[in-house]
């Protein structure tokens, strides 16, 4: 039998530097985001359950806020947005209302429970993120965030980010 050395094809300079960035991004990604969800296992939910309690302690009113609202600045898969939101309502760390004005419109915001884990949680993760990002500068940051957000040029990941920008 003989043997076949091209059993990939040939890449080139250009298609090897993009597939060794993806793979170092995609590296990064699951490294960073693994740490984040440990400190979030401390309060006993994910690193998904924080962002909602993030958005809501970002953007909420003491009235509530539209779930909708919250679905739309999700970081993650806008249809586990509910799911999640569903656990923080079992857990007390959020409660639902109903509008004043729109009786269809279901709105949501932090209890003192929430905003208490939520502040515990930020400064155990602005903790981490310091320890993360100790290695680059504030200008090799900056560069690294340009950088992505032209990776993300498209309208669902910037509005991720915007969100995430509070």
């Amino acid at each position: 039998m003989k043997s076949d050395k091209k059993a990939s094809p040939k890449e080139s300079a250009s298609e090897r530097l993009a597939r060794e960035a993806f793979i170092g991004l995609y590296l990064a990604s699951g490294k960073l985001t693994s740490e984040v969800e440990k400190v979030c296992r401390d309060e006993e939910i994910s690193m998904s359950h924080y962002t909602i309690l993030w958005f809501l302690a970002r953007r909420g009113l003491p009235e509530g806020v539209p779930m909708g609202a919250v679905i739309d600045g999700h970081i993650n898969r806008a249809s586990d947005a509910t799911r999640l939101a569903d656990r923080l309502l079992s857990l007390g760390m959020i409660e639902r209302l109903s509008s004043a004005t729109d009786r269809r419109v279901v709105l949501v915001r932090l209890t003192d429970k929430g905003r208490a884990t939520f502040l515990r949680l930020t400064r155990n993760v602005q903790a981490l993120h310091r320890r993360q990002w100790e290695s680059l500068t504030q200008g090799e940051l900056q560069d690294l965030r340009r950088l992505l957000m032209k990776v993300l040029d498209d309208d669902q990941s910037l509005k991720a980010l915007a969100a995430a920008r509070g």
